[in-house]
């Protein structure tokens, strides 16, 4: 008894200590902001920070605010071809937007498993605005 007691302890230990502490991007309980339109201005390898950064824009084209703060996630790929997936990231959005309102936004990734600089042909893909629930 004392042995599978022992047992479903250390299960539950290795279980919890897996799960994120941060949010996952991609996550199927934020709920997405619909209204959002999203245009890539640039992207680039930051070599000297080792990260890949995309910067771009976000525009309003609801009937409703999006209230502050909600988060921009962005997915990055190896290539212009999106079947290669390093990961993804986001960046919470300070300010709120009316209908007709945009915004800057910048994320970056890296990643302690690949070298994101061997990538300079790099894209992004799969944007979208989220309220983390």
């Amino acid at each position: 008894m004392l042995s599978r007691l022992i047992a479903v302890f250390v299960l539950i230990i290795t279980f919890t200590s897996c799960q994120p502490t941060d949010s996952v991007v991609g996550s199927s309980s934020d709920t997405q902001i619909s209204s959002l339109t999203f245009t890539v201005d640039t992207t680039y390898v930051d070599v000297k920070n080792s990260q890949l950064v995309a910067k771009g824009k976000v525009k309003n084209n609801g009937n409703t605010t999006v209230t502050s703060p909600w988060d921009v996630e962005v997915q990055f790929y190896t290539d212009n071809t999106f079947t290669t997936k390093l990961g993804g990231n986001y960046t919470q959005i300070g300010v709120p937007l009316s209908n007709g309102q945009q915004t800057f936004w910048t994320v970056t990734f890296s990643s302690a498993n690949v070298n994101v600089v061997q990538y300079p042909n790099f894209n992004v893909n799969d944007i979208r605005g989220i309220y983390k629930n």
